[in-house]
């Protein structure tokens, strides 16, 4: 993998991927000159870090980095407030309308959406049914599909969940059948590829705390192998969103003094808390026992096990019992690359100062949030059955070693989740929406001349995607323009879309010049609203200055905002 910049930088004497780094906080001595130390060429790229003001690229050379308190009491007070939304109940609200949250949490919801589960059997998906959802085999691989609300869309999350144990030829099935599934929706899936033991956050929360993962192969199923008679399942996560529960060699080296462990015997299920494991993990296994044993419970505190339970673990043996560290989130910044194969070869460009506009069509990028890869597909992208594959190489390829069980997600222009845009500083939601109005007015009503060719050399100079529309422009609006020629360019700049061809020029072109009181506009039925007046865009019809005084702002820089945001502010100053 060879990574790149899209910022110009001056030509080196000779290729060379090596790079030196050197910090500043405690210099050594000077090198001898002409000496670059370590035996590197001379033409070797040397940049100064200093403490503090690491760049992203530095830090993901690295596994884990943590930041300072003192330098980042800021990030410190946000990552709190993360942490304490995820020991509440998630307000999807907040989710739905701050991406950014979203992204941090790496949550669309709180997972109580509508759920689909398939498991590979003989190379086919055979549907699960939904008292089994959530128990999954190591030797198996599943399709589970998510459908949610957002922003008054449907939406959709395709997890293919792979086991350890799971063959080639299954994991082949796995992501062919994704595909036919992704056929069948016209494209419009995420999918996110999952590896046992790595699932995110959302896909643990589908499953409110009742995720098992069995041994056997499509055991709890009622086919495939016999279940032991000896069980033992590792319970891990204090709440919904990120308890999993895995089933373990039952021996007693596989217990851990930080968690809770299920043992499951003839005759009864033994909940062993360790002494370390707080009320809320002890919680979460009572859910999980429901799943995995409907014997008598007996809970059983480390240090206070009967001889029965060391016995059923073939005898006391030594395990893990040190207080466990809490995990550090990792501060890294998100990175976008450009993808490209030249020769075989992957090729990444990196886009520094990344935004929305940086992703076309054509292209397919790599954004990479560290906890996540996301691979974002233009719509007229020809290389996206390669892309998972390069995600699989980034990973492998990177110099931090990084987890190849890092969740891989697939992302499609216009189908982008707020756990993709949540890391972008700006997104617009309907920048890829097909607006009909524009088509409307680009092709003519039904039956009717385009009257495209009518239009002037000024007029057709205009961005006419950004006059106000909600599928009702007529052409009728287009010939008034064309009757106008001798105003001027703000006045065509700020014309309205009509709603009908039985409009008529001259009442156009006076809705278009003319202005009408505030009070006239403001809070009124539409039945109330003066002649000529269209409903949907009675703003429209203020003069400028009441316009800028009203909306704090002016009409061309209202009508560039997005439609739903355009919606908001009509609603809330009575203009809706």
């Amino acid at each position: 993998v060879a990574l790149g910049t899209s910022s110009p930088s001056p030509p080196a004497p000779a290729p060379s991927l090596q790079h030196i780094y050197t910090n500043t906080r405690t210099p050594g001595p000077p090198e001898p000159e002409g000496h670059t130390g370590g035996g590197y060429p001379t033409y070797t790229n040397v940049e100064v870090v200093n403490d503090g003001a690491e760049s992203a690229a530095f830090k993901q050379l690295f596994r884990i980095w943590s930041e300072k308190r003192s330098r980042n009491r800021s990030r410190n007070r946000q990552l709190g407030r993360i942490d304490k939304l995820t020991h509440v109940k998630l307000d999807v609200g907040k989710l739905h309308s701050q991406p950014e949250l979203a992204a941090q949490l790496r949550m669309v919801d709180d997972g109580s959406g509508k759920v689909e589960v398939w498991c590979m059997q003989d190379l086919r998906r055979q549907p699960v049914d939904p008292k089994h959802h959530g128990q999954l085999c190591a030797g198996n691989c599943y399709l589970v599909l998510y459908t949610y609300q957002r922003l008054g869309r449907v939406q959709y999350i395709l997890y293919l969940w792979q086991g350890h144990q799971a063959t080639a030829d299954e994991i082949e099935a796995l992501n062919s059948n994704a595909e036919e599934l992704d056929a069948m929706y016209r494209g419009a899936l995420v999918q996110e590829h999952v590896t046992m033991g790595s699932e995110p956050p959302h896909f643990l929360a589908i499953f409110q705390g009742q995720l098992v993962v069995f041994q056997e192969t499509a055991g709890h199923h009622g086919r495939g192998q016999s279940a032991p008679t000896t069980r033992l399942f590792h319970v891990q996560g204090a709440d919904s969103y990120s308890t999993r529960t895995v089933e373990v060699p039952a021996r007693a080296a596989s217990l851990n003094s930080n968690d809770v462990f299920l043992l499951v015997i003839a005759g009864v299920c033994y909940l062993w808390f360790g002494k370390g494991c707080n009320g809320d993990q002890r919680e979460m296994a009572r859910v999980a026992v429901t799943v995995i044993s409907k014997k008598n419970e007996e809970t059983v505190l480390e240090g206070q096990e009967p001889p029965h339970f060391w016995e059923a673990l073939g005898g006391r043996a030594p395990y893990p019992s040190n207080k466990r560290l809490p995990e550090e989130v990792p501060s890294i910044q998100p990175r976008l690359f450009e993808c490209s194969s030249q020769m075989g070869c992957l090729v990444l460009a990196e886009v520094v100062f990344f935004s929305q506009e940086d992703l076309g069509q054509y292209d397919v990028m790599l954004l990479d949030t560290w906890q996540e890869i996301f691979l974002w597909l233009g719509g007229a992208a020809g290389a996206w059955k390669e892309a998972v594959a390069w995600g699989q190489e980034y990973l492998k390829a990177h110099p931090a070693g990084r987890s190849l069980a890092t969740p891989i997600v697939l992302v499609k222009q216009g189908h982008e989740p707020p756990t993709f845009t949540g890391w972008f500083f700006t997104w617009d939601p309907y920048k890829w929406t097909p607006d009909p109005s524009h088509k409307e007015v680009l092709e003519g009503s039904p039956g009717t001349a385009s009257p495209i060719s009518e239009i002037t050399a000024e007029v057709n100079s205009f961005r006419l995607s950004r006059w106000p529309g909600d599928g009702r422009a007529g052409a009728m609006a287009l010939q008034a323009l064309k009757g106008s020629q001798d105003s001027s360019r703000n006045e065509l700049m700020r014309g309205p879309k009509l709603g009908g061809v039985s409009t008529s020029v001259s009442s156009t072109r006076a809705s278009i010049n003319g202005a009408l009181p505030r009070e006239q506009l403001m809070h009124q039925a539409a039945e109330d609203l003066p002649e000529g007046v269209d409903p949907a865009r009675r703003e429209f019809y203020l003069s400028d200055s009441d316009f800028q005084d009203i909306f704090g702002k002016s009409k061309e820089e209202f009508y560039s905002m997005a439609t739903w945001r355009q919606r908001q502010e009509k609603k809330q100053l009575g203009f809706f």
